[in-house]
């Protein structure tokens, strides 16, 4: 019997990274939650994904880890996650990426199979349309001599969908991508393709051809189980979900779950297609195909999405404190006022104390604490397209600002507006004239209780 892998100790930092703890282990690396700190409370999370100690001196694999750094590092793309770095340590390399604060797709299909449960149209068609476009970003990326790079991400599959909290799409792990400018060029081939049977275009698992159109099957794949709650292909073995892949024709999603309009499964049908040459030629066509669905939904399709994350991966414990570690030598204020003169002189009171930060919009608040979570919110009432009371509705509606602080500016306070505020999780209601006084003792007070 082969002994348990043990995972080694957790470094306290790599480089120049505080290591806060360990989100995977297994495989040839572990992936760990790191955090760049710097003056004035700068902070941003980071995956470090770390080779583990035997593949260390293998050459070929830190070759290949390399490659991976390199052509990812050239995809700038909102819908893919970022390279941020590579380095070696102490002969411990390390790969730097952007930290998505969310689950895979993998990871929400089955927790709403658990409970009996689909994402809705619009939240698919929403995954959909921004995961289509990073795919087509990528194959269509283009070199420093102006010719395509024919990037193949190789592993389209739930699991390398990242969905964060905040409802956006991102596609991770491209580290299997094969270039036309790789390193090693001869390590192709049926013998050695990684990945997933049931996500994998018949062409790759018979002939080992790849390219972006075996990229659209796999998306198909995902795409049907994302209708339809269920696996597209996988069998009992995996002799049996080959033979799925490349001989079975599947029956239309829509007869599996009735919300499903043509439209889905007309471009399901092609996706799958076993004739790479029937496919759509590239993502763009699945945006134009199914980006309408998406449209005219109240509230909008990402919103949607965050609503069943959180309802589905409420904030644990150990995430909590993670956030709690590392607090800004001064507090975090971020200031909502439409009048550039009122939030200059709020700086103007605070900022011996607080670190303030300026948004005239309910959508610049927001923008605002996608980063480190901020120690209080000053909010007019009146803003344009969302008023300070829905600012802070949505707010206690994300697990991560539910417990942020938060102070409302009226100019007509009346006992119904404090009463909704309150219930809203307003903490106090104060008059919209500047007294920095009264503003700094109710901050304090807040901050402090």
């Amino acid at each position: 019997m082969v002994p348990p892998m043990q995972e080694p100790e957790l470094p306290e930092r790599l480089g120049k990274y505080q290591i806060i703890r360990r989100l995977a282990y297994g495989g040839m690396a572990e992936v760990l939650l790191g955090r760049l700190t710097g003056t004035d409370g700068f902070m941003k999370e980071v995956v470090v994904k770390r080779v583990l100690p035997q593949y260390a001196s293998n050459n070929e694999f830190i070759a290949m880890f390399r490659d991976e750094a390199r052509i990812t590092s050239r995809l700038h793309h909102g819908n893919i996650v970022q390279v941020v770095e590579f380095a070696e340590e102490g002969g411990q390399y390390y790969l730097v990426l952007e930290y998505v604060d969310g689950p895979s797709l993998g990871a929400t299909l089955y927790e709403l199979r658990k409970r009996g449960e689909r994402l809705s149209i619009p939240e698919v068609a929403h995954i959909a349309v921004e995961t289509a476009r990073g795919l087509d970003y990528a194959h269509h990326k283009l070199g420093e001599d102006g010719r395509p790079l024919l990037i193949v991400h190789r592993d389209v599959s739930p699991s390398n969908i990242l969905l964060s909290r905040e409802g956006v799409v991102k596609l991770a792990d491209f580290g299997i991508a094969r270039a036309r400018e790789r390193l090693s060029p001869t390590q192709g081939g049926a013998g050695t393709l990684k990945g997933k049977f049931a996500y994998m275009a018949p062409e790759t698992i018979l002939r080992g051809r790849l390219d972006a159109r075996s990229d659209l099957f796999s998306f198909g794949v995902v795409l049907f189980e994302m209708l339809t709650g269920r696996s597209a292909f996988t069998g009992e073995t995996e002799a049996h979900t080959i033979q799925r892949v490349t001989t079975e024709d599947l029956p239309p999603a829509s007869s599996q779950n009735r919300a499903v309009p043509p439209e889905f499964d007309e471009i399901v049908h092609r996706l799958l297609d076993r004739d790479p040459d029937n496919r759509p030629s590239r993502g763009l066509e699945i945006v134009d195909a199914i980006g309408k669905l998406r449209l005219h939904t109240s509230p909008p399709p990402s919103e949607l999405l965050m609503e069943t994350l959180t309802r589905l991966f409420p904030i644990h414990r150990h995430e909590a404190r993670d956030r709690a570690t590392v607090r800004p030598a001064k507090p975090r204020v971020i200031v909502v006022d439409e009048s550039r003169t009122l939030r200059a002189l709020v700086r103007a009171s605070l900022g011996q104390r607080y670190t303030v930060i300026e948004a005239s919009t309910g959508d610049e608040a927001r923008a605002a604490m996608r980063g480190a979570v901020p120690d209080a919110i000053v909010c007019q009432r009146t803003l344009q397209g969302m008023s300070g009371l829905e600012l802070c509705h949505s707010m206690r509606e994300n697990p991560r600002l539910a417990d942020v602080p938060f102070i409302l500016l009226a100019a007509d306070i009346t006992p119904e507006l404090e009463a909704e505020a309150r219930v809203i999780g307003v903490q106090a209601v104060l008059p919209k004239r500047f007294d920095p006084r009264q503003l700094e003792a109710t901050l304090q007070k807040i901050l402090e209780s």
